[in-house]
């Protein structure tokens, strides 16, 4: 019981606390670089005294300054209201750390408490930046069209696979595209021709899959709901429903897609992905039922890479935001 304890706590530190640590020297913001923070692309523009981000879809539009307090260490100043965007990423005067850990970059914000409230990346150092992953990770995956059948009957459903480069529907693949809107990706997407899917569709987050409205694009550039709906079912025997949250940073604009209920899921899952053994009932029932988990005999080698343990702190900072802050577009199933 002590050792499970202990590891619990170390897991707990490593994840909320551990990137309170200063990395190793050179890990600065350079002139010129880009980071994304999930509703916005910036620019930085360093000189000793501070480094001015500037807002990429504005122009030159001043957002948010850091003053240095030290080796990769700084200070967050919001820009005033008179003379830019004033974002207010966190609360005037906070820390703010600079990391280069396992190849990303990243810049990290904390709260009053010394605990991570948000991040934002150099937008060219995932892996996956090549790929519709970078920008709708939460859409890619495995899914059935409806419901799971019933215990002991055969599983008819059609599949749809929606990858890091094309959709796969009833032996077509073709490629889609990701609308976007002041560098911020909209969960829309456009089929190509050839398949029974082509066409625009809206996708709406549910807690086993995606909700998929067709619709079109008016005039003024505003989507509308028309024709089909579908439900996707998220069915892949060997990921997890939010295995995507181990494969690519989650932004806070993406994680406010979620209700709490599923964001709690989503980060035991970086854990379960792992073999974690967890004790609390409602998570035991829920990933003992998963057919690709598979518990460890105990949780003494359970370890997170830099990029989940950024993930979990991120959800971590979502899940304390109070209700009234939140606005979801979570949805349940169609059908």
């Amino acid at each position: 019981m002590k050792q499970r304890i202990l590891l619990v706590a170390v897991l707990l530190w490593t994840v909320v606390n551990g990137f309170a640590q200063i990395g190793q020297a050179g890990q600065k913001v350079v002139t010129g670089s880009q980071w994304n923070i999930g509703w916005g692309q910036f620019e930085a523009y360093a000189t000793p005294a501070k480094i001015q981000m500037t807002s990429v879809h504005e122009g030159e539009t001043l957002a948010f300054e850091l003053k240095p307090n030290g080796t990769n260490q700084y200070s967050y100043a919001a820009a005033p209201e008179s003379v830019g965007e004033n974002p207010q990423i966190v609360p005037q005067g906070a820390k703010v750390v600079v990391k280069n850990q396992e190849g990303l970059k990243v810049v990290i914000f904390y709260d009053e408490k010394d605990r991570i409230e948000n991040a934002m990346f150099w937008t060219f150092d995932s892996p996956l930046h090549n790929s519709k992953w970078f920008v709708i990770p939460e859409c890619c995956g495995k899914y059935a069209i409806g419901p799971a059948p019933k215990a002991g009957e055969p599983d008819n459903r059609e599949r749809v696979t929606i990858g890091q480069l094309d959709i796969s529907f009833r032996g077509v693949r073709v490629d889609y595209e990701v609308e976007s809107l002041n560098d911020q990706a909209l969960n829309i997407i456009t089929i190509a021709p050839g398949s029974d899917l082509s066409g625009t569709w809206y996708a709406t987050p549910t807690a086993s899959g995606l909700n998929l409205y067709e619709c079109q694009k008016d005039q003024y550039g505003q989507f509308t709901k028309v024709g089909r709906t579908m439900t996707l079912y998220h069915a892949d025997p060997e990921q997890g429903r939010w295995y995507f949250a181990s494969m690519a940073i989650l932004n806070r604009c993406t994680l406010g897609h979620y209700r709490k209920s599923s964001l709690r899921l989503m980060r035991n899952e970086i854990l379960a992905s792992h073999g974690y053994k967890f004790t609390t009932k409602d998570l035991v029932d829920y990933f003992t039922s998963q057919p690709w988990y598979h518990p460890a005999e105990s949780n003494d080698h359970v370890q997170l890479s830099f990029y989940e343990q950024m993930t979990v702190a991120l959800i971590q900072a979502e899940e304390r935001k109070p209700d009234s802050e939140r606005s979801p577009i979570e949805e349940d199933p169609l059908w």
